[in-house]
């Protein structure tokens, strides 16, 4: 009976060649996603989710009664791979789903959509954020599968692809990038082709494929061909300035909210974001406040990074204790704030500095002692209304030059250095803070360099030259062209402050912004008016002094305020107005610090290096050039040695149906066939061999050859005549070839050799 519904199984590679092939293209176009997440983490998950997508259709096309419920099998498999990798513990023997399965699901979906809606590109790596990746990535290979396989139609495959892309093409400034491109642009090769000898018409050929000499190597290469052609031409053609693939475009909010980035790629949001008001607050300080969003400590070289929240923090915003705060015996002073978001969404609350209490709050929030910030549970931050009571110590020059600045008291995150700091960086933070052993003496030599007039604040002179961000090649280019925005200031002190043997971490969230009329009384006290809009997201740094906690500092000019404890009474260090927009210029600038001695010889250097790419440049070009040149000259004898070696080696077997292909008759027909083409001879599939022999003929002087006598006569017997076996091997054919083509070659002009050979016609169209 069982051999009644399932009939013959099928054998053979076929069915497992086409799942790898949609596996390799699906995770080829994932490779584009590396600008979206802040790493790779989620990429070997998802080829677990990928693989066990495509496993069970693979299983069930084994036999043929099943071929239509391969895509419900797809869909199971999908689901018992998410929950394999992500809900082992909810589930039945480690990845049957149940119903706690579903639950933490939809909630971990929620996290994730959440952080999205919160955070620009790259989003911090969590692991909500990778169940959404694999469990996209999942569902496209399931597309795919049913797309090219079931209902026959490979080359929908690319929608698939695409909507893969979609994510860094329309969020992220790079987009898709090179990798991207080249891995999805292979996949979808490899899907037509793989569809095309191992599944034609959908249907699965349950024996080994056996495809025409050269097919192959011709496909691969052609191939190979295009996607390098692709893949170089943003180099070669003017007005690709951005990327390989300058297709992102940072999608505007409309409407959503606007949304800070947590990241520190503020650049785009401070070039892009209007005067719209993101926050009002009431507070009972004299001044506007600095905001809080988020605390970045984790450096890796290339980005400042926040890092993760342990799960173990409870939910509450009450007796909130910083984990490295001030000693009991410091003098603090009380500040209510009464925070009112009007237009920004975001996971990470906004809050003035050293809160000890936050009420009227909705939802989830927890309270991160070690950064000081406060990060929502599936709830953003718009639309809330709520209280701050701060306890902010009152700082002086006297207590914090009698205080230490070892960095033991803290966790080693926040003076950790990666390896490959610059020798500029490095020179610069040693020359600026010269023979100061004190530590708040390190900090305000740090700030007061950067706040001197070698430096200007400018928006857009990192994104023009190339230098945008905050990693270690960045900050080096940065104290090169002393020219950025806060972020480039803030990374630079953090950094050099570590350099120095300080601890640092970077605040992210909002410069004071401006006084409103709007006033207000909570207890008794007097409240008065402040809003933040858009072009007042700021970062700063904080440093860290035994017995006091983390200071803040100001180093970017004409931006925030500068600390009064950091100002000696006989400076003029400028306090920017609080009304101060992001492109305003200080009116007095701090006593500048000595230029490191190693300023000049690297400009040299620089020099040289400008002058010696643009050489560089233009070679690669040429010789990639070059190489894409020879590669139809290439392909073409590929296939001619690949089919003269089959016509002297033969088949070694009796004649099969479908076998004529593979006889040595028939390659040296095609090769001939093929060389005429190349040389300029119109071969017409419609006419009989005889016909086209004749063509052939008349190019050569209008008589029958007794070498293409041999290779109409040998063809015609085998496709034509009754089944004979095939002999081991026919050298008498390889000689017709050779002679056909020598013929040829000396009948042909210049341009003809030339053409024959650099750009043969048999690869276009094929005789």
């Amino acid at each position: 009976m069982s051999r009644g519904i399932f009939a013959t199984p099928r054998t053979g590679p076929a069915r497992w060649v086409l799942a790898v092939a949609i596996l390799a293209a699906v995770m080829g176009a994932s490779l584009s996603l590396g600008g979206v997440l802040t790493d790779f983490g989620w990429w070997p998950r998802a080829v677990v989710v990928v693989s066990g997508t495509l496993l069970l259709p693979t299983l069930l096309r084994r036999y043929p009664a099943l071929d239509a419920y391969a895509p419900l099998g797809a869909l199971a498999g999908w689901l018992l791979s998410l929950t394999f990798v992500f809900f082992p513990g909810s589930s039945l023997l480690g990845f049957i789903p149940t119903l706690a399965t579903v639950d933490a699901a939809l909630a971990m979906a929620s996290e994730a959509s959440t952080t999205i809606m919160s955070s620009n590109t790259p989003v911090t790596s969590t692991v909500p954020l990778f169940f959404l990746v694999c469990a996209g990535l999942g569902f496209v290979a399931l597309l795919i599968d049913t797309a090219a396989i079931t209902v026959a139609m490979p080359a929908a495959s690319a929608l698939g692809l695409i909507m893969v892309m979609l994510p860094p093409a329309f969020t992220t400034k790079g987009g898709i990038g090179t990798m991207g491109f080249i891995g999805a642009a292979a996949g979808f090769l490899l899907i037509l082709g793989c569809c095309q000898w191992y599944a034609p018409e959908g249907k699965v050929r349950a024996t080994g494929v056996r495809f025409s000499s050269g097919t192959l190597s011709r496909a691969s290469l052609l191939g190979a061909a295009v996607v390098l052609v692709m893949a170089f031409a943003p180099t070669i053609i003017p007005g690709f300035t951005e990327g390989s693939f300058p297709q992102g475009s940072r999608l505007d909010q409309s409407g959503t909210g606007t949304r800070l980035d947590p990241m520190i790629s503020l650049g785009n949001d401070l070039r892009s974001q209007s005067t719209e008001v993101n926050l009002t607050y009431l507070s009972t300080t004299a001044q506007p406040q600095y905001l809080r969003l988020s605390t970045l400590e984790n450096f890796t070289g290339k980005s400042w990074q926040p890092s993760d929240i342990p799960d173990s923090l409870p939910s509450g915003t009450t007796n909130l204790v910083p984990a490295a705060g001030p000693s009991p015996t410091v003098t603090t002073a009380e500040t209510l704030t009464m925070v009112t978001i009007e237009a920004l969404r975001s996971e990470w609350l906004p809050a003035p500095l050293s809160p000890s209490k936050v009420e009227n709050l909705s939802g989830q929030w927890r309270w991160n002692p070690a950064t000081q910030t406060i990060k929502g549970r599936f709830i953003s931050t718009l639309g809330q209304s709520y209280l701050v009571r701060s306890e902010t110590p009152v700082l002086s020059q006297a207590s914090l030059e009698a205080a230490s600045g070892d960095p033991s008291g803290v966790d080693p995150v926040f003076r950790q250095l990666p390896n490959d700091v610059p020798a500029l960086v490095k020179d610069t933070a040693l020359s600026v803070v010269g023979t100061e052993t004190d530590a708040f003496a390190k900090a305000v030599a740090l700030q007061n360099y950067l706040l001197s007039s070698e430096f200007r604040y400018d928006l857009n002179t990192p994104a023009s030259a190339g230098y945008d961000g905050s990693g270690m090649e960045v900050l080096e280019a940065f104290l090169t062209k002393k020219s950025g925005y806060c972020v480039h200031f803030s990374a630079a002190m953090a950094v050099m402050a570590r350099e120095v043997g300080l601890a640092s971490r970077i605040a992210v969230g909002y410069a004071p912004g401006t006084r409103t009329t709007a006033v207000g009384e909570i207890e008794g006290r007097q409240l008065r008016g402040y809003e933040a809009t858009g072009q007042d997201a700021h970062a700063w740094p904080e440093i860290y002094f035994e017995g006091l906690g983390w200071v803040p500092f100001e180093p970017t000019p004409s931006r925030g305020s500068v600390p009064d404890y950091t100002q000696e009474e006989s400076t003029s260090v400028p306090t920017a107005d609080a009304t101060a927009g992001p492109n305003d210029v200080p009116t007095a600038t701090a006593t500048a610090t000595a230029t490191p001695s190693t300023a000049a010889p690297l400009a040299g250097g620089e020099q040289a290096t400008s002058q010696l790419g643009p050489v560089l440049k233009s070679s690669a070009i040429i010789v990639l050039l070059l190489l894409l040149a020879s590669v139809p000259a290439a392909l073409r004898l590929l296939v001619r040695r690949r089919r003269l070696a089959r016509v002297r080696g033969g088949t070694g077997a009796d004649p099969q149906p479908g076998d004529d292909a593979r006889a040595p008759e028939v390659l040296a027909w095609r090769e001939m066939l093929a060389t005429a083409a190349d040389y300029g001879c119109p071969i017409d599939p419609a006419l009989t061999p005889a016909r086209q022999v004749a063509g052939v003929a008349e190019r050569l002087g209008g008589t029958t050859s007794p070498a293409l006598a041999l290779l109409l006569d040998s063809y015609e017997q085998r496709v034509f005549g009754p089944p004979t076996p095939s002999p081991a091997g026919r050298e008498d054919l390889v000689d017709a070839v050779e002679s056909v083509t020598a013929r040829l070659r000396s009948r042909a002009t210049t341009w003809g050799r030339f053409r024959a050979r650099a750009l043969p016609a048999s690869l276009i169209s094929r005789p």
